[in-house]
């Protein structure tokens, strides 16, 4: 099997997903779009997964609009996972709106780790197969997206698509997870190793205390802590994504 991954900043790797492909004998194909690269053919791959990164959809970024080309010419014909910015810009393509994230008027950043739960959808996509209605995850985002409507992207599919069906929620976020056809969209993370967690509190110190006050010894005792949970939960995650694509 081999597997597409868009990865946008170094800091933001494949994490434990790559510990999962070594262990399963699959083939990572890492695009670091960071540097010049060469788009490679998307249908010669298996499944394509998109990971995070600190811009925002309706920034301009230099492989903005290459990946969303992939991800709409993907959609419905290979498994494709969106993690983060890669949920973000999996439903910009299905037309939905992308925005800083607010509640009762005020920033709602998640940054650490929270609990999401499944909508009765979710419990029972293929996606969350034995996993728990409530489950702890990492998040390290300040926007939010709408759930993709039902009269989107008209001019790729020749028609009205039935819409995006929603997985999982938060308190601070309601849409922390969606099914579009073959595709899926979390906005959290589960791949994150506890070096990237630290990295990443370093890297991101002044925006983890705008409009937010993160506790980085909290944070660090919980990516250890938690660290064998993400590992499983991503691994449970990978197999159940990579169902259709074997």
């Amino acid at each position: 099997m081999k597997i597409l991954i868009f990865q946008h900043v170094p800091h933001e790797s494949p994490g434990y997903i790559a510990d999962y492909a070594k262990e399963k004998g699959i083939t990572l194909t890492v695009l670091e779009l960071w540097k010049p690269y060469t788009m490679p053919e998307a249908a010669s791959y298996d499944a394509l997964i998109v990971l995070g990164g600190p811009m925002g959809v309706y920034d301009d970024f230099p492989s903005k609009e290459d990946e969303l080309r992939v991800i709409r010419d993907t959609m419905g014909k290979k498994p494709l996972l969106g993690i983060c910015l890669g949920s973000q810009l999996l439903a910009r393509t299905l037309g939905a709106k992308v925005y800083k994230n607010f509640k009762d008027g005020k920033r709602a950043k998640e940054i650490g780790y929270y609990d999401v739960t499944l909508t009765k959808e979710g419990s029972e996509s293929p996606l969350f197969k034995d996993f728990t209605s409530s489950f702890k995850v990492l998040q390290w985002h300040g926007d939010a997206f709408d759930l993709p409507p039902h009269q989107s992207a008209e001019d790729w599919c020749g028609g009205v698509p039935q819409g995006a069906t929603l997985l999982a929620s938060s308190p601070l976020c309601d849409n922390q997870a969606f099914l579009y056809k073959s595709a899926y969209g979390t906005l959290f993370h589960t791949e994150f190793t506890v070096d990237m967690v630290k990295n990443l509190a370093d890297i991101d110190r002044a925006w983890t205390h705008e409009d937010f006050n993160l506790d980085e010894q909290k944070l660090l005792a919980e990516a250890e802590s938690l660290a064998p949970l993400m590992k499983k939960q991503c691994y449970r995650l990978l197999d159940n994504f990579l169902v259709k694509a074997k």
